[in-house]
């Protein structure tokens, strides 16, 4: 038995169900016939039912290919019978409860472990099928091959985004994983494009200025004067009302049972479509799968306050600062007001099969009135007023 860290940034829990595999046969007598257990269907359908068309379409776009291939190379060279065996996890199956402590002590390690990857020439597939490759599997490989180096600042934003989705989430996103999350379907499309176009620091605004002579005055917010108006200084730091007021609505709607309301940072707007709230899982506790459903709605919920109030906030700010429109308070509350309920009427209308209906009366139970009270089935009759739950007087204190 062995403890194995998985080498590389990328780490997942199929990943290394994946290499355990390949660890397995690497050290087993290949004319030893030989049982794999797991709990990892991605593992058990990879290496059967969609080996073959992953192979013919050149493992592009296949999450961790360079392990199945060495996993395919080693399944192929054995002269004994393999077979695969799938289980349920957390079910207390010996093997796999002491699998999975195995696995714990293997990702506290401080180094990581060497993974033989290689495969011999005369065993490895090179290229695609033309029959097997569509035009989105081409150009997902054309485009994964042109990566242009980041800029100064999207790296510096990546990170920060990491570390404040971390804080959150207890997860260490990668910088794909970043950039998937950013069209995370809860994010409306033009939220998507702006998360999108912050991270690649596309807007002209802040140090854009300082380069273009007679304009440097731009680079700094015309409400703290002596800030410069980043991105970040917009959303979370700026004194205008805009701000203050659209962050104190989302925290004052944000229900208490699930928790403290987490301080808008810049990094957790951009990895909103990436924020999970934690949830310990308790096999024992027949309460434990509503509870999880209720904290993936509480996710949700949170993904969809963080995008919606950020992108409010940067409209009112180009309104203000471009058109010199004056928002009143009182505007802008009902401004605010009116794209989150129409966040959660799109939810109701769109809502129609078993899961979607269950998710989207997760993310919004806790914050909303039904007439008649009480109704249960207020998700998919349109007939029953639903109208979002807003607190009474909302306080003027800094949020």
């Amino acid at each position: 038995n062995r403890a194995i860290k998985v080498p590389g940034d990328t780490q997942s829990n199929q990943l290394g169900e994946l290499t355990a595999i390949l660890v397995a046969l690497q050290l087993a007598d290949p004319r030893t016939p030989l049982k794999i257990v797991t709990d990892s269907r991605y593992a058990t359908e990879g290496l059967t039912s969609h080996l073959s068309h992953w192979e013919d379409r050149g493992w592009i776009g296949i999450s961790h290919g360079a392990t199945l291939r060495a996993i395919a190379y080693h399944l192929r060279k054995r002269a004994a019978p393999t077979a695969l065996l799938w289980v349920k996890g957390h079910a207390d199956n010996e093997g796999n409860e002491q699998a999975d402590h195995l696995a714990s002590l293997g990702a506290a390690k401080a180094l990581d472990d060497e993974v033989d990857l290689s495969i011999p020439d005369n065993f490895d597939l090179q290229g695609a099928k033309l029959r097997s490759v569509t035009q989105a599997i081409a150009y997902s490989k054309i485009s994964g091959q042109t990566h242009l180096e980041y800029n100064r600042k999207t790296i510096e934003l990546l990170d920060v985004t990491r570390h404040a989705v971390h804080q959150i989430s207890t997860n260490m996103e990668t910088d794909e994983t970043i950039w998937l999350s950013c069209r995370k379907k809860d994010i409306a499309k033009k939220v998507q494009i702006f998360i999108f176009k912050t991270l690649h620091n596309a807007y002209r605004i802040g140090e854009f200025w300082l380069n273009i002579p007679q304009n440097e005055h731009r680079a700094m917010c015309s409400v703290c004067r002596n800030e410069t108006e980043s991105m970040d200084h917009i959303l979370t730091e700026c004194t205008h009302p805009t701000r203050r007021t659209i962050w104190m609505l989302a925290r004052d709607l944000w229900p208490s049972q699930h928790g403290r309301w987490p301080e808008p940072t810049i990094g957790s707007i951009l990895g909103c479509g990436a924020l999970n709230l934690p949830h310990t899982t308790d096999n024992a506790d027949p309460e434990d799968k509503a509870r999880a459903a209720r904290k993936r709605g509480a996710s949700r919920l949170l993904r969809l306050l963080l995008s919606e109030s950020a992108h409010l906030i940067w409209t009112l700010r180009c309104e203000h600062v471009i058109g010199g429109t004056a928002h009143p308070e009182e505007t802008i509350a009902k401004r605010w007001q009116n794209n989150i309920d129409r966040r959660l009427q799109i939810d109701r209308a769109i809502a129609c099969k078993k899961k979607s209906i269950a998710q989207v009366r997760n993310t919004w139970a806790d914050v909303i009135e039904t007439t008649p009270p009480m109704s249960n089935d207020w998700v998919t009759t349109h007939e029953v007023l639903v109208v979002l739950d807003y607190p009474g007087p909302r306080r003027t204190e800094e949020p």
